[in-house]
């Protein structure tokens, strides 16, 4: 029984604003030790459900993307790690070998209210992104690529909008609310002592549920995939030359960027691509 695990940072017990997950705050040092903890509850969960391997990913996208303490980090585990890692970037532990996901610490999707730290791959740069039409998140990202694998996702962890809309895409999951939502940067939270409890407990039930075969992978959304990507400021020169280069891009206006992708990997890998495409001549993605 294989788990693999993303760990994002917003939706991690007791964290409520931007300057809680990013790397000038006062409290950084201490919350990062938070993520770890919160990944830990999980991992033990997991292990103790009848897991017999852990593959723990990490999804926040600061300090290029290494934040866990790794000297804190469940031993039994293995933990991906750092900038231009190939397949579909965060998403690039998970294979057709994973028998179940779990999505620890997430937040809800772009232009939600009051989700904490709501925002799809880039806050700065997106306002909002759909996928035919219809808004989506990282969890639709997660959910839409492992269901492409034929895995299922088992635990989302973070506030209650968070949860709804993770549920709505995988009704089977467990969801664990570790903090009621009041604004994009308040919430009511539960002390991070009991909320890995409630963690460890989620992943327990999840991993029970994957082992007897319950748990449904996401099939509601076909490939190939089109993207369309609200910008928060109209694409500059160097964006508007480095997507004239590329034929899966299209700048249907100043601020909307259109995206096709045939399947998620790829689809994960453009639609964040935008979010540093300003820079010239980078056409990498």
């Amino acid at each position: 029984m294989k788990v693999f695990i993303s760990v994002d940072m917003e939706g991690i017990s007791g964290l409520v604003r931007w300057a809680d997950v990013s790397s000038s705050g006062i409290d950084f040092a201490r919350n990062r030790l938070r993520m770890t903890e919160d990944a830990n509850a999980a991992i033990d969960g997991a292990f103790a459900a009848g897991a017999t391997e852990v593959v723990v990913e990490e999804n926040h996208g600061v300090e290029d993307l290494c934040v866990l303490d790794m000297d804190a980090i469940d031993r039994r585990c293995t933990v991906i790690r750092g900038a231009g890692r190939p397949g579909a970037t965060t998403m690039a532990g998970l294979d057709a070998t994973t028998d179940v996901v779990f999505l620890v610490g997430h937040h809800a999707r772009a232009g939600s209210f009051p989700g904490v730290m709501a925002h799809t791959i880039s806050y700065g740069g997106f306002r909002l992104v759909t996928l035919h039409g219809r808004p989506v998140g990282e969890p639709d990202f997660f959910a839409i690529r492992a269901g492409e694998l034929g895995v299922p996702v088992g635990l989302v962890t973070g506030d209650q909008v968070l949860a709804e809309q993770a549920l709505a895409l995988c009704p089977t999951a467990e969801a664990v609310v570790v903090k009621q939502a009041l604004g994009n940067q308040s919430a009511i939270c539960i002390p991070p002592p009991r909320a890995r409890d409630m963690i460890r407990s989620g992943a327990i039930t999840a991993v029970s549920r994957a082992i007897e075969g319950v748990l449904v992978p996401f099939s509601g959304i076909s490939a190939p995939y089109v993207f369309e990507v609200l910008l928060r400021k109209p694409a500059g020169e160097a964006m508007q030359a480095n997507l004239r280069q590329l034929d899966c891009f299209e700048l249907a206006e100043a601020d909307r960027v259109i995206v096709t992708a045939p399947d998620m990997a790829i689809g994960f890998r453009r639609v964040a691509y935008l979010g540093y495409a300003d820079r010239p001549g980078v056409t990498r993605h």
